[in-house]
């Protein structure tokens, strides 16, 4: 194992340079060309010469884009029929394989965080002699390294639960959508309602909300114009992150214990998981129609034919063949129509 992580310091060095790279330069450039924004030097009040440095916002976005692209580097040799067989036979078990593989796309991310987030405080304090305050900074630089363990626990299930490597990036998007419209759906009826976001039940609620607060309070003396969260935003980010971890945790173990028993002669053909098209698919469905339907409207009938216009399109993916099956038929409508019943209970 220790031999193999070597191996692949040795030959993805260059690949881990270019991840780092091109983002911490457009970075940079992006916190240079964006100084108006959050330094004006014609104020005579020192607090009024400076604003948050919000670009740092990019850098967030950067690293969650990132996530899923080092994770499909770093398994898509499972996912590939031409290649899992000559890695499988390699004097490493199947467990450790995969073990080396998501540490070191781990530290790949962990370098490109660093990378991004580091030059641009360095970058930052070099415009503004060192105004801002950087120990906020560093606080917000640690508490993004646990999303992104977070999001990588999640994103690498849902690849390794695809038999293909463009399943993998599918169950990874529709997971997604999945919670864009979980949480319109919280919105639009004020469920369980924790605080005023609308997008408060997603992967990247928490650490948006967490994000845009530090970089607020980096600025010195915001007493004056103070961010706080509330406590019902604790709360909703408490709730909100602890549900995310548990589902990365479980990812992680059980992508460690599946890939054991896992049969070569299904890497290619059909992804059928029950965590995949399967589940995913009819689950945005539901919310996506308890969200858009509203009465027998025009706009609605049109939204439906186009919902499930999108839902046989995902089984005709799935199935790589227009031919569906009763089943697949069937996790169509249903879904549809209980998103119609859901949405006239709660109007």
């Amino acid at each position: 194992m220790k031999a193999y992580l070597i191996y692949l310091f040795k030959t993805k060095w260059l690949q881990t340079l270019i991840m780092a790279l091109l983002p911490t330069l457009i970075f940079v450039v992006a916190i240079i060309m964006s100084k108006a924004s959050f330094y004006n030097p014609s104020s005579t009040w020192e607090y009024y010469r400076y604003q948050p440095p919000y670009v740092f916002i990019t850098a967030l976005v950067f690293i969650m884009l990132l996530v899923p692209i080092v994770t499909i580097f770093r398994l898509q040799i499972f996912r590939n029929s031409k290649d899992v067989d000559l890695y499988y036979s390699l004097p490493i078990s199947r467990q450790k394989l995969l073990l080396t593989q998501l540490i070191f796309g781990l530290i790949q991310l962990l370098i490109i965080w660093s990378s991004i987030f580091l030059l641009g405080v360095l970058t930052l304090a070099m415009i503004t002699e060192g105004y801002f305050l950087t120990w906020i900074l560093l606080i917000l630089y640690l508490i993004v390294i646990g999303y992104i363990l977070i999001m990588y626990g999640i994103t690498s299930f849902l690849f390794l639960r695809s038999n293909t490597v463009v399943d993998g990036i599918v169950f990874i998007i529709i997971f997604h959508t999945l919670f864009l419209f979980i949480s319109l759906y919280i919105d639009r009826y004020r469920i369980f309602s924790l605080s005023n976001d609308t997008f408060r039940f997603n992967p990247f609620y928490s650490v948006g909300k967490l994000y845009f607060y530090y970089i607020h309070n980096s600025k010195p003396n915001q007493y004056i114009n103070p961010l706080f969260i509330n406590y019902k935003e604790q709360l909703a980010i408490l709730i909100n992150t602890t549900i995310f971890s548990v589902i990365a945790l479980l990812g992680f173990v059980s992508s460690y214990f599946l890939i054991h028993n896992e049969k070569t002669e299904q890497i290619g053909r059909l992804s059928t998981s029950k965590f995949g098209y399967v589940s995913l698919i009819p689950l945005n469905l539901v919310f996506s129609t308890a969200v858009i339907y509203n009465g027998s409207s025009g706009f609605s009938v049109i939204s439906l034919s186009v919902l499930a216009t999108l839902g046989f399109i995902g089984f005709f993916i799935m199935r790589r063949s227009v031919r569906l099956r009763w089943f697949d038929i069937a996790l169509v409508i249903a879904p549809i129509i209980l998103g119609t019943i859901f949405s006239s209970i709660q109007t």
